[in-house]
């Protein structure tokens, strides 16, 4: 991301950090603490944590000029009697026509195939060995459950990013979470 991106969320992040102290502040009113009991208001609607902050702020922002980091998110390849009978893979697999790849600071999905004829005919596809010795491509579960922690894996960067900034924050991941194909 750039900059100005990781700067904005760093400003965006302390304003609503500022508001939710506040908002503690106010709820320990005696009149406050009994109209929530009497309404039976749950107090996680107002006083979230940093991470359902960040996740507020991310759906409303795209951040552009990302580093490259994605996770294998899906693996299938097509039966051999059928072409519409899809059969899901291991997502190390070797055995596969295709792989889901998403970014983690976008948001957007990559379809990979092994076939370089199939993706040249499709603007939003990439040859599966290309896209993977272009960008960096993280498989920390090797699952499809939960897309293979896509969202703990983006909000681990984006946290990391905005403490120690976005060089540390790459380093981290890759210590932490193993890379498709054991790389």
């Amino acid at each position: 991301m750039k900059k100005e991106e990781l700067l904005y969320l760093r400003l965006e992040l302390q304003k609503e950090q500022i508001k939710r102290e506040r908002i503690k502040k106010l709820l320990q009113d005696k009149s406050i603490k009994e109209l929530i009991g009497l309404a039976k208001i749950n107090l996680k609607l107002f006083v979230p944590d940093d991470k359902d902050i960040l996740i507020k702020i991310l759906e409303n922002y795209s951040l552009t000029n990302t580093n490259n980091i994605y996770v294998c998110t899906d693996a299938f390849y097509y039966g051999l009697e059928d072409d519409n009978n899809l059969l899901f893979k291991n997502l190390n697999s070797s055995i596969y026509d295709k792989r889901l790849y998403k970014d983690i600071e976008s948001g957007k999905t990559i379809l990979g195939c092994t076939d370089r004829d199939d993706c040249r005919s499709f603007a939003d596809r990439v040859f599966d060995e290309d896209f993977n010795r272009d960008n960096i491509v993280l498989n920390p579960y090797n699952t499809r459950k939960n897309n293979n922690g896509y969202e703990e894996v983006r909000m681990e960067f984006i946290r990391n990013a905005l403490q120690y900034g976005q060089d540390k924050s790459k380093k981290l991941l890759l210590e932490k979470y193993p890379r498709l194909g054991g790389k």
